[in-house]
């Protein structure tokens, strides 16, 4: 009566047990299943279950054989992770237990094992690692993931002799796009702009998102020439790439460093390191283009941590370590030149030049441009206070950050400065970005209004790429539009552009505002200019950046 007992007690634990219980013949027959692992592998019913073998069901082609092998063989298996088929739907993970059971005489008798269901942990692990090693906004490898693959196939480079590049990019104007319309309208656009990238480069490449708008790529198996084709290709995607973000049209542009490996180095940090600085020359040479880096054209062994800028730019505040260079405006209907905009460096510790493009965005970053912005105003209005200077007739201009339209120590600065009110129109243009006035559109008009009081004069820089419409332009109180040089380098074979350009000079001129093309490089694009009405020029052709010590003495002693 108790061994009967027994039974019935063992065969109501096996249905009723939540893992899934089997017999099965040394075949592979299954003798006996319980409703959990029915349940389990979606069947209708133990004897659906029971017309297939168990060594059919484990998911992995390997799997049977070691498992009938290991069972065979006298072993007993805890906790095996295996796959097993269901009836419909994907395999299902799960940890297997199992023993052979023999007869009084040594011989198999059959094999017994519980399935124990872990689907749900190793969606978790997934989850985990998905978390681990993936943007979350845009679904691209995250910095640690891409850091790791790189460092990978770098090994893999190094051993077999392999060879390719690495693109650091980071957006032109995203700072502005994120303040003025919000970090909602921001994050939409880095989705945007990943998914289009995405479907730009090959299946090899790798596409990671290290944070905030800067970007990586590794082009495995490139030479120089194909990792510029590829860049030159990603340029063009994201400059003619359109997100429609709460009912507005947005658009930008990027700016991206080359390095090359074995060329440059095999060390991951290395690498990035220097694909960073490539990328800070194009900002400085531009924005919208690519820069493949190159040893001889560092001016400074950048510092490792931004910190080290932080602590530059600080330093130079304090001890006049700036120095202010200036780049010609040709007037091209007198062919004179009638402005300069000055242009600050920093200098290191060494006495060498820095470009803004290595120190700006950190000074951004920590709160310093409006102090920049001061320093630099303080030195322009002690140029305009200079007599000899200023019966030349020549005027200047200054490039604000977008903080400093409500930097409140900068209006109070302009308002206490004794010399400003001899300065008169003309004298000094404020240059602001077109994207950081249209995304801060009622910041910059009181701003405009606030200082045009004071006898400036304004110029909306970078026109093109904030791609105002006609109502927002012709509410901004700005004297030029500077039209953006991605419009104006390919002037000369593009005939789009040309188009786009003299659209821009039509407006201007409907607006009462005149033009400005940057980036002037030949003599072709300048007559082209000339042609279709644009009014000044400014670019290498016109004359390259140069200390304006220098030039304030020489427009002291012409006659």
């Amino acid at each position: 009566m108790g061994e009967k007992r027994r039974q019935t007690d063992t065969a109501d634990f096996i249905r009723n047990a939540l893992n899934g219980i089997y017999q099965s013949a040394p075949d592979g027959e299954l003798l006996e299943t319980n409703p959990a692992l029915v349940r389990l592998l979606g069947y209708e019913s133990g004897e659906e279950l029971r017309a297939a073998r168990f060594h059919d069901l484990i998911a992995d082609e390997a799997g049977p054989a070691a498992v009938t092998e290991r069972l065979q063989a006298g072993e007993e298996l805890r906790n095996l992770e295996i796959a097993l088929k269901a009836k419909d739907g994907p395999a299902v993970d799960a940890l297997l237990s199992a023993r052979a059971v023999r007869a009084d005489d040594g011989a198999l008798a059959y094999h017994e094992g519980i399935v124990t269901d872990i689907s749900h942990l190793k969606r978790q692990e997934q989850q985990l690692l998905q978390l681990a090693t993936t943007d979350p906004l845009t679904g691209l490898h995250n910095r640690r993931e891409f850091n790791a693959i790189l460092d990978r196939h770098l090994a893999r480079a190094k051993r077999y002799n392999g060879q390719g590049a690495v693109l650091w990019m980071d957006l032109d104007g995203f700072k502005e796009i994120n303040d003025g319309l919000g970090h909602k309208v921001g994050d939409e656009l880095l989705a945007s702009l990943a998914h289009r990238m995405k479907s730009t480069i090959r299946e090899s490449d790798i596409l990671a998102r290290l944070g905030g708008d800067e970007f990586a790529i590794l082009y495995p198996n490139v030479d120089s020439t194909q990792a510029q084709i590829a860049a030159t290709r990603l340029l063009d995607a994201i400059r003619q790439h359109t997100a429609n973000i709460q009912g507005q049209a947005i658009r930008t542009t990027a700016s991206m460093g080359i390095v090359l490996f074995p060329e440059h180095g095999m060390q991951p940090t290395e690498l990035l390191m220097q694909a960073d600085m490539a990328m800070y020359r194009a900002k400085e040479q531009g924005r919208n283009r690519f820069c493949v880096y190159s040893p001889e054209e560092s001016t400074l062994e950048a510092p490792e941590q931004r910190i080290d800028w932080l602590r530059l730019v600080r330093e130079a505040l304090e001890t006049d370590g700036f120095i202010l260079y200036a780049q010609p405006i040709l007037d091209l209907k007198t062919d004179k030149i009638i402005r300069y905009e000055i242009l600050l460096r920093l200098l290191d510790r060494d006495g060498g030049i820095i470009p803004p493009g290595a120190f700006l965005d950190i000074a951004e970053q920590f709160g310093l441009s409006g102090d920049i912005d001061r320093w630099v105003l303080s030195k322009a209005t002690e140029i305009l206070s200079n007599a000899e200077i200023m019966k030349k007739g020549i005027s200047f201009a200054i490039n604000l950050s977008p903080r400093t339209m409500t930097d409140q120590e900068f209006l109070a600065l302009i308002s206490d400065m004794p010399s400003v009110s001899v300065i008169g129109p003309v004298r000094l243009v404020m240059e602001i970005t077109e994207t950081a006035a249209i995304y801060n559109i009622h910041v910059a008009k009181d701003f405009l209004r606030t200082l045009r009081g004071q006898g400036y004069e304004f110029a909306l820089d970078d026109f093109g790429m904030g791609f105002s419409s006609f109502y927002q332009l012709k509410n901004l109180d700005v004297d030029y539009l500077k039209i953006d040089g991605s419009f104006i380098r390919n002037l000369s074979h593009d005939p789009v552009d040309k188009h786009l350009v003299l659209a821009m000079v039509h407006l201007a001129r409907s607006l009462g505002k005149q033009t400005i093309a940057e980036f002037v490089e030949d003599q072709e694009i300048l007559d082209i200019l000339r042609e279709i009405g644009v009014d000044c020029a400014q670019g290498f052709h016109i004359g390259r950046p140069r200390p304006l010590d220098q030039i304030l003495s020489e427009i002291a002693a012409s006659g």
